[in-house]
């Protein structure tokens, strides 16, 4: 639904609503593969963390695998996140291929704006929380 969407954008001369529709798809996309990435990343630490020695305090080990599991936590609210605004993106492209063909262009560019208020802010607020802050990490006291 969503190549049919974007060829109709681009019959109907509106290029620049096409690529914008296709950046927040792919800025949604891409995000997700790089919480893939962290949560590969973060079952690598789980894994290193429970192999820590004897040595090493119980509460220190205790303390960082809180750390990571609350991390995972946050990576896995965000990837549904990330999945209902993919959802909500090919929805809005189904509505607005349906609005044109029954009522035209100006009924297409309207259900396409609706559907897209506030996706952008959402996809901000997301891109802030994984980059934003110390995302729960331990700081060098902590340890």
């Amino acid at each position: 639904m969503l190549k049919k969407f974007m060829e109709l954008l681009n019959q109907q001369n509106m290029r620049e609503q096409s690529q914008g529709f296709m950046e927040f798809f792919k800025y949604a996309v891409g995000m997700q593969l790089q919480l893939a990435v962290m949560a590969d990343e973060l079952q690598g630490v789980r894994q290193q963390l429970s192999q820590l020695q004897e040595k090493q305090p119980k509460q220190v080990k205790e303390n960082l695998m809180n750390k990571v599991e609350h991390i995972q936590e946050k990576i896995t609210d965000l990837s549904e996140c990330l999945s209902a605004i993919k959802d909500h993106l090919v929805e809005t492209a189904a509505q607005a291929v349906s609005a044109f063909k029954e009522k035209g262009k100006s009924e297409m560019c309207r259900v396409a704006q609706k559907g897209n208020s506030g996706v952008k802010l959402a996809l901000a607020d997301y891109s802030e929380r994984l980059t934003g802050g110390d995302a729960g990490l331990p700081k060098d006291s902590e340890l």
